[in-house]
């Protein structure tokens, strides 16, 4: 057994699901998935008091706190120090979504021993192989193989589908709401995979801050709001102020009834669940060949 700390939600998630659940020793206050991660000690936290916030003002907030030059996650020393991980998994990608460099400093100057695994994926491939990466590193490495081609297969019965599409519909995967940001990284590649189209977002680019004329201009014929680290409930009530921009009724999305609100991991954590996030897609862009996911994990907006 191998002690380990995870700085963030998705690898967690990928340590649980290589049946080393027991082996964490840490976890950060945002890993609640699977559900067992909440009864984990919690290292690192979120320093910020967003609850209740809408995306609006979880923006202001945020941008106000990095301008001053001030990390949004802190570490417990003293927990880092009791439980002496022996392995810290943690990314370097977005210094908001997840601790990042500086807490991982921090925890090695407690643990100067402990060996660091970087989660950096760009595309879908990336995450795959970040499975394998992990349970390499946990002396489990044929239990995350097998665990990553079952994944790819599933994929592949996906994109086997909708290889044989007449039409891909123009898509927006919005990573945030208001302000609107495109989505980046791994989620354009999970829209070809699903049959569809995102002309915002980059394969293996960060998500960005886009102006709403650029989402006019791109006329998106499904809408896909998959707020980073927001519920379903929540994205339902900030997607109020995206019907008051202009031109908003006017969108094929919106005239066809296919803006749709999605819990942001199966998009935006770069865990198991993308595939998940894929097989929902799939089924919001091509409903006669997909069947529809649980009706918890997206609604109509």
């Amino acid at each position: 057994m191998v002690k380990v700390a995870s700085f963030l939600p998705s690898a967690t998630e990928i340590v649980f699901a290589l049946g080393a659940g027991d082996w964490l020793v840490g976890v950060t206050d945002k890993c609640n998935y699977p559900p067992e991660a909440k009864s984990k000690p919690v290292v690192v936290t979120w320093t910020l008091k967003t609850d209740g916030l809408s995306s609006a003002e979880i923006d202001e907030v945020v941008s106000k706190f990095l301008s001053m030059g001030e990390s949004l996650y802190r570490v417990d020393e003293e927990a880092i120090k009791a439980n002496k991980p022996e392995i810290i998994l943690a990314q370097s990608i977005c210094d908001v979504c997840a601790a990042s460099n500086p807490e991982v400093d921090v925890a090695l100057k407690v643990v100067p021993e402990a060996k660091v695994i970087w989660l950096n994926p760009s595309t879908v491939d990336d995450v795959l192989n970040d499975i394998v990466k992990v349970a390499d590193a946990l002396g489990l490495k044929e239990r995350g193989e097998k665990l990553a081609a079952n994944l790819r297969q599933r994929l592949d019965a996906v994109r086997g589908k909708t290889q044989r599409v007449e039409r891909r519909p123009r898509v927006w995967v919005a990573e945030w709401i208001d302000p609107p940001y495109c989505c980046g990284h791994w989620v354009p590649q999970m829209v070809e995979i699903a049959g569809g189209v995102e002309g915002l977002g980059k394969i293996g680019k960060s998500s960005r801050r886009i102006r709403w004329d650029e989402v006019s201009e791109w006329q998106p014929e499904v809408i896909v709001l998959a707020p980073c680290g927001l519920s379903v409930e929540q994205t339902l009530r900030d997607a109020e102020a995206l019907k008051r921009m202009p031109n908003w009724d006017d969108l094929p999305a919106v005239k066809n009834g296919r803006v749709y609100a999605i819990d942001g991991d199966y998009f935006t954590c770069p865990s198991l669940r993308l595939v998940d996030g894929v097989e929902i897609l799939a089924h919001l862009l091509h409903p006669n060949l997909f069947p529809e996911p649980s009706p918890y994990l997206f609604a109509k907006v």
